[in-house]
C-alpha cells in the first residue's frame, strides 16, 4: 500500500472517532479530528500526484473517504441540531442519488469516469467549511448569520450539483446506449 492509499484509510479509520467525540459531544476533539481528516485528503491528492502513485485502489479510498466522514458528519450534526436537518437531508440525498448513478451506469456496462467536476469540488469544499464552522461553533462564538448564509449556499450549490451529476450520467448512459 503506498501512502496516499494509507492516508485515504486513515481517513475512513477517524470517522468513527469523529462520530464518538460528536455522541458524547467532545466537540473540540471532533473538530480536531475533522481537521486531521480533512488534512489527509490534502496530502494523500498532493503526494499521489507528486510521488506518481495514482492508484485504482486510490480512486475508491479517496472519495470514500471523503463521502464517508461528509455523510457522517451531516446526520450526527443534524441529529445534534447544531445544522438544519433539511442540510442534512440534501448532503446525504445527493450522494446517494451520485452513488445509485453511478452503480447504475457501471452494472448497464457504461463505465463512467469517475472525474469529479468544478462543482463538484466546490461542493465538497463548501460542505467542509460548513461542518468545520459548526464544530467550531459548538464550543466557540461563531456568527449566526455567516452560518445562515452557509447553510444557504450549501444546500443550493449542493442540489445543483446533484442536478448536473445525475444530467451527466443520463448524457453518459445516453451516448453509449443510442437511447434516452
Amino acid at each position: 500500500m503506498n501512502i496516499p492509499n494509507a492516508l485515504s484509510l486513515l481517513r475512513i479509520l477517524l470517522v468513527a472517532p469523529f462520530l464518538i467525540a460528536v455522541i458524547y459531544r467532545h466537540f473540540p476533539l471532533a473538530l480536531v479530528l475533522f481537521v486531521a481528516a480533512g488534512l489527509s485528503d490534502a496530502l494523500d491528492g498532493y503526494l499521489a500526484r507528486r510521488l506518481a502513485q495514482k492508484s485504482v485502489l486510490g480512486t475508491f479510498l479517496d472519495p470514500l473517504g471523503d463521502r464517508l466522514l461528509t455523510t457522517v458528519a451531516f446526520i450526527a450534526l443534524g441529529a445534534q441540531g447544531l445544522l438544519p436537518p433539511w442540510l442534512a437531508v440534501i448532503v446525504v440525498a445527493k450522494d446517494l442519488y451520485v452513488a445509485l448513478g453511478a452503480g447504475i451506469l457501471h452494472f448497464t456496462g457504461n463505465l463512467p469516469v469517475a472525474e469529479p467536476s468544478f462543482l463538484g469540488k466546490l461542493t465538497t469544499l463548501l460542505q467542509l467549511v460548513t461542518l468545520g464552522l459548526v464544530l467550531l461553533a459548538a464550543f466557540a462564538a461563531v456568527n449566526g448569520l455567516l452560518l445562515a448564509v452557509l447553510f444557504a449556499a450549501t444546500g443550493l450549490v449542493t442540489t445543483i450539483t446533484c442536478l448536473h451529476y445525475i444530467l451527466r450520467g443520463i448524457q453518459q448512459f445516453s451516448a453509449k446506449t443510442g437511447r434516452d
